[in-house]
């Protein structure tokens, strides 16, 4: 008996431990990847910005720089306090407040790695220790279940794994030497080997081997997507590193979970009232099941998980060779050459993001055709844009329905037709 009270007690001690330095790893990385991203955040941002609600077209500019230095300061205080529980709290409540006043100012904040760090962060200030950890686990299985699952279709197969496997080759100086029957063996095995991790995950016996192998995962990516690479953002990449030793600490230090007392819960935790944990509880189960609902058409692709896939919607901005000089040029850099058949200049609006908000451009079409309304009311381009949009790829054939949009009244036309706001902000708002 003396021996597994003092096991419980030892593993106590290393579940506290884990919990404090993930909210501070959660807390650090928020400021971190804000910092990389900053002019994402900035209402003086010169990339398009598209509210997920028609409300917060008017949103003051004050206001949002009043949420990024209190989304700021409060992080600064949970990455000070993590140990005090009430301090923690607070911290985190303003945090999340103002993140979600910024998001829902423009939905290209709501890149995967704020959605993931802010749920975690809620469910470390919330929860006592032991079962904030358990949460936190099913939480990241979760991301590699679903992530993984968006690549075993055949777009992904048929584009030999993306710029995963691109990336890793070009690293490695194979690009121009691997076939396309070797491109698709090796997509097929990073959608296994990401699967596998994440059922590995999932047992004690397994998770030994599979939380090793995840980091060894994270590092292949940093290889692929980095400057030998893809050359992606920093964002990107020190996302990555941040899968890395969050996974060393949750599933390496943490150990096994000891079985949890309801007086060390209230202890640790400091709440006497049952409804915010059981609030927390419901938020963890929903953002874990809500990406299923992707096959309805109800979830956006990046709280689905489906991060370096190839297989969701797509769209693309074209404008006439002739239009070209009424467009500012800061778009005008973005312009390829004009294609033969009809002398239209497709708009890399995909790089023009990298480039101005330091993030991928969020990858729903409702997102990026507010994008083409604001280009095309720079102009004003009239009826000579032209917009083409293709459905998400079949998971078994890998095709995609198509259909064009030409001129500014189709846009708006369609934009009316979806649920959440696709119009962008005016200038100046």
């Amino acid at each position: 008996m003396q021996f597994h009270i003092r096991g419980a007690f030892v593993g106590g001690r290393r579940v506290d431990l884990a919990a404090s330095l993930l909210s501070r790893l959660a807390a650090g990385s928020l400021l971190v990847l804000l910092g990389a991203t900053w002019p994402l955040w900035s209402p003086q941002g010169e990339f398009p910005r598209v509210p997920f609600v028609g409300w917060f077209l008017g949103i003051p500019a004050w206001l949002e720089w009043a949420a990024l230095g209190g989304c700021g300061i409060a992080l600064l205080i949970a990455l000070i306090f993590a140990a005090k529980a009430r301090a923690m709290r607070w911290a985190v409540a303003v945090s999340t407040l103002a993140i979600t006043v910024l998001v829902l100012a423009d939905q290209h904040c709501l890149q995967p790695w704020l959605y993931q760090l802010v749920v975690l962060q809620i469910v470390l200030a919330a929860l006592p220790a032991s079962e904030a950890i358990a949460l936190a686990r099913m939480f990241v299985v979760s991301i590699y279940l679903f992530s993984a699952l968006c690549k075993l279709d055949r777009s992904f197969f048929d584009a030999g794994g993306g710029q995963i496997v691109e990336g890793l080759l070009r690293c490695l100086g194979l690009a121009d030497r691997v076939s396309v029957d070797t491109r698709m063996l090796l997509a097929g095995s990073v959608a296994a080997a990401e699967l596998l991790i994440a059922v590995g995950l999932c047992w004690r016996q397994s998770r030994k081997f599979a939380w090793p192998a995840s980091i060894g995962m994270h590092l292949l990516l940093l290889a692929a997507l980095g400057p030998w690479g893809e050359n992606s953002q920093p964002g990107v990449l020190l996302w990555n590193v941040y899968f890395i030793l969050q996974n060393a600490i949750l599933f390496g230090l943490a150990g096994e979970l000891p079985a949890a007392d309801s007086g060390a819960d209230v202890l640790s935790t400091g709440c006497r009232s049952e409804w915010p944990r059981r609030a927390v509880r419901c938020l963890v189960a929903f953002v874990i099941l809500f990406p299923l609902t992707d096959f309805f058409g109800l979830c956006d692709v990046w709280p689905a998980w489906a991060v370096y896939a190839t297989g969701p919607e797509r769209l693309r901005v074209f404008v006439k060779a002739a239009d070209r000089d009424h467009l500012p040029a800061s778009i005008r850099r973005y312009l390829e050459q004009p294609r033969f058949e009809d002398d239209l200049c497709l708009v890399r609006i995909d790089r023009w993001s990298l480039d101005a908000s330091r993030a991928p451009i969020y990858p729903q079409n409702r997102f990026r055709l507010g994008v083409a309304l604001a280009i095309a009311d720079m102009g004003p381009l009239g009826d000579t844009m032209l917009v083409e949009l293709d459905s998400a790829a079949n998971r078994f054939t890998g095709k995609r329905t198509s259909r064009q949009l030409k001129g500014r009244a189709a846009i708006v036309s369609e934009l009316n037709s979806y649920w959440l706001n696709g119009f962008p902000r005016k200038n100046g708002n």
